[in-house]
């Protein structure tokens, strides 16, 4: 069992550590599954021998996290649904309902492999390990400014192809292709719907924007070479 480590003696989560479990769980409580994450909460008590690293964080809301207190997650599950049987016992000081609280240990398993994605932690580490935060509030601003940023992408940028390999930069086809040596800056005349259309064909075939439109400007012209009427008006 890793040694308890007193709450002083607790190491300081970087900025973008707090956005990959903030943004895990679509952004909720990963208890109530249904509050906004606001806090880091460590599954297993640290002063029950939990690790004070990421593998043992999962997203919280506030209510959440001061409810649960020093328990981890399937003996507050334990306790609720001895509260919900023997309610006069005070097992627990809230009740929470069975269907919620039912599904607590599945959600926490479910968060755990999203955050353990190594893929997507270096995503988050290239793209916001230069952010700093001083307290909560500018937590939330960064952390707004982070699920902006996700919600603009038709898929996960963590799951496309990448451009090479580099330690210190993102070579994500989706979010970085700008970075390729032959990228070039093209404007396309597309309706917002043909534009998400185009956005998921894309992702679908595993490959990138620049990839797809350079293989139709070849097309085109390759047309306009055989003088054909396939390239165009």
């Amino acid at each position: 069992m890793v040694d308890a480590i007193r709450r002083g003696e607790r190491g300081k989560q970087k900025t973008w550590q707090w956005l990959m479990v903030l943004t895990a769980q679509r952004g909720l409580c990963t208890y109530c599954g249904r509050s906004a994450a606001t806090t880091i909460d460590h599954e297993e008590p640290i002063a029950a021998g939990g690790a004070d690293i990421w593998w043992n964080f999962v997203p919280a809301c506030d209510d959440c996290n001061r409810w649960k207190k020093g328990r981890s997650a399937r003996r507050w599950v334990v306790d609720m649904d001895l509260h919900h049987r023997y309610p006069k016992a005070g097992f627990a000081t809230r009740a929470m309902r069975p269907e919620v609280y039912a599904g607590i240990t599945r959600r926490v398993g479910r968060v755990q492999r999203e955050i353990a994605d190594m893929d997507r932690r270096e995503w988050f580490r290239l793209h916001y390990g230069g952010e700093r935060h001083r307290n909560k509030t500018e937590l939330s601003e960064i952390l707004a400014r982070c699920k902006a940023e996700l919600r603009g992408y038709p898929h996960h940028p963590w799951r496309t192809p990448k451009l090479g390999k580099s330690r210190n930069v993102c070579t994500r086809l989706m979010c970085c292709g700008y970075q390729h040596p032959k990228a070039q800056d093209l404007v396309a005349f597309l309706e917002r719907e043909e534009r998400e259309a185009f956005q998921r064909a894309v992702f679908n075939e595993r490959a990138h924007e620049g990839d797809v439109l350079g293989r139709l400007i070849r097309e085109y012209l390759l047309g306009k070479e055989r003088g054909g009427d396939d390239g165009g008006p």
